[in-house]
């Protein structure tokens, strides 16, 4: 019996309150879950942005181009990335 494999193309995760351990584990798993071309969006708290550099690294060495930019309020911090294409 053949196992259904589920690819999907876009994710949004929420990282708050604090961008740890299990958060980048979190961001590493739904990764995996992105087919070629696959799109995320990653949100923190503003104030935590400077705790981003994990996520970036993960995003670097799993083929990601990314961009981030902060909310118009002031209160979230949003990364968007996408798998590069080879």
């Amino acid at each position: 019996m053949a196992q259904e494999v589920l690819i999907l193309d876009k994710i949004a995760i929420n990282l708050e309150p604090e961008v740890d351990e299990v958060a980048v584990s979190r961001v590493l798993s739904a990764i995996n879950e992105l087919g070629p071309g696959g799109e995320i969006t990653i949100t923190i708290e503003a104030a935590d942005a400077h705790q981003a550099d994990p996520v970036f690294e993960v995003l670097d060495e799993s083929g990601f181009d990314y961009q981030s930019k902060g909310s118009h309020d002031g209160r979230s911090y949003y990364i968007n990335a996408r798998r590069k294409l080879h």
